[in-house]
């Protein structure tokens, strides 16, 4: 399935059913230069059409989410949907507090290479210091501080701290 999307007065046809998937650990440097990993590069840039990407906090998690900008649209369209719903229902329903989560969504480029720059304010939400975990959730992707992740990712994560001590194992190595 693809759908247009309007992005400064340029239509773009988009992937609409992209799914996020692989890992690996990135270095961030003082700037928040960090590089999104190839697999997961492939989907946001299937999903956006070009080389943007989405990143927001995760709504209630210790860590960063990004997504393309197919998923942005469909965060919107679930919400209007979600209104109707209400309308339908003959219920109450406030848009404006649905859509507050899209408020901290900041929509960034990043080069061919997957290179792209965290701002502070995500850096420090996230707890991003110096190296960041990626790894794909099917509708989007997630930013953990690796130590973080180890220490207080859900226990449903812990398949994932698997591929997390891989990535880490092979840096050492790499050494």
């Amino acid at each position: 399935m693809v759908i247009s999307t309007l992005y400064w007065g340029v239509v773009q046809a988009v992937s609409a059913l992209v799914v996020y998937a692989g890992s690996g650990v990135s270095s961030v440097d003082a700037k928040g230069r960090t590089t999104i990993p190839a697999e997961l590069r492939d989907s946001v840039q299937q999903s956006s059409g070009s080389n943007n990407v989405c990143i927001s906090r995760h709504s209630s998690l210790p860590c960063l989410i990004g997504f393309g900008g197919s998923e942005r649209l469909k965060l919107r369209a679930d919400i209007e949907a979600q209104w109707q719903s209400a309308v339908n229902r003959g219920t109450e329903f406030d848009r404006e507090m649905a859509g507050v989560s899209a408020s901290s969504i900041f929509e960034t480029a990043f080069e061919a290479s997957g290179r792209f720059v965290l701002s502070p304010m995500l850096k420090h939400f996230g707890r991003i210091n110096d190296r960041a975990f990626f790894f794909g959730a099917t509708t989007h992707f997630m930013l953990w501080n690796p130590d973080v992740f180890l220490k207080e990712a859900p226990a449903a994560f812990n398949p994932i701290k698997d591929e997390l001590n891989y990535w880490l194992s092979q840096a050492k190595r790499d050494k």
